[in-house]
């Protein structure tokens, strides 16, 4: 392990070799990882986001798991308005508690993902320290890993398509008076793009919902994903 530091000249440790016998050497201590506003609305999304995807295929194939078209229909358009809600009282936790600063993307979690990618294909030993925590300064130095802040930057923007979208399908009267203001100007979109964007939009969360459920349930992961329902964790002491 050897010690660098970044563009902003923040102390940063750099692991190499096996990072599994690293983490069994290094001290932990228990603390308080996640608030239970932050946890709450995690979890309404991930329940919402499963819901979307159980409706929305139905209503694309017609293959229904339950009820008809008409109630699906009215099932995801009521979750469409409870997760920009949910959306809303995240970002208010975030912001309150702290978080919203430490899960903002950074050219530094670029470079870190570059290294991570790296690591992962066997090309380099180098791993970015993240998820440790400074006991002195009580606080977490890397708290997000750079993989989620990408992660919750996509899920933000596709759910902004989604809306988009989803709305501009359903309320077809508002969507053809906003398309007849714009379409002089040479910007009118077609219903169709629309319905290729939401498709698109299912095809992402499907594959990110597989990916991450994946991720959490790995032994690695386990202890991060008990802090995700219990709200605290054993993490490393960062030195």
């Amino acid at each position: 392990m050897h010690c660098a530091c970044d563009d902003a000249g923040r102390a940063k440790i750099q692991h190499s070799g096996n990072l599994g016998e690293i983490g069994e050497n290094m001290e932990k201590v228990q603390v308080e990882k996640f608030k239970p506003g932050v946890r709450g609305t995690h979890w309404i999304h991930s329940a919402l986001i499963i819901g979307f995807i159980i409706t929305g295929y139905g209503i694309y194939t017609g293959n229904y798991i339950f009820g008809d078209q008409a109630q699906n229909l009215t099932l995801h358009m009521i979750m469409a308005f409870v997760i920009l809600m949910d959306g809303l009282a995240h970002i208010y936790f975030m912001t309150v508690t702290g978080e919203r600063h430490t899960i903002w993307m950074s050219w530094e979690d670029i470079r870190d993902i570059i290294k991570i990618t790296k690591n992962f294909m066997g090309i380099s030993k180098e791993y970015p320290e993240y998820e440790t925590y400074d006991v002195k300064a009580k606080k977490f130095h890397g708290k997000y890993h750079p993989v989620i802040k990408l992660k919750y930057f996509g899920d933000l923007w596709f759910l902004g398509f989604a809306a988009i979208s989803g709305f501009g399908m359903y309320y077809s009267s508002v969507f053809d008076f906003v398309n007849s203001l714009l379409s002089p100007a040479g910007l009118g979109i077609n219903l169709i793009w629309l319905r290729w964007i939401h498709i698109m939009v299912f095809l992402y969360f499907f594959c990110i919902l597989a990916i991450h459920v994946y991720l959490a349930l790995i032994p690695v992961n386990r202890e991060l994903l008990r802090s995700m329902i219990y709200g605290k964790e054993d993490v490393e002491v960062h030195k």
